[in-house]
């Protein structure tokens, strides 16, 4: 069970910037990390050349 938390975390890490790679290696959660994890969202699926209507 801890090795899989361990891979996601790893894997989460892999895909977020560095600042926010920290904070979750930390454990810490800001107030507004619903709109960050929606915006990470949406820029990943531009990045696949999917372009959502807003």
């Amino acid at each position: 069970m801890e090795k899989e938390q361990e891979k996601k975390l790893r894997e989460t890490q892999e895909t977020l910037s560095p600042e926010k790679a920290a904070a979750a290696s930390k454990g810490s959660i800001s107030e507004t990390w619903a709109e960050e994890t929606i915006a990470d969202l949406d820029e990943y699926i531009e990045s696949q050349g999917i372009y959502l209507r807003q």
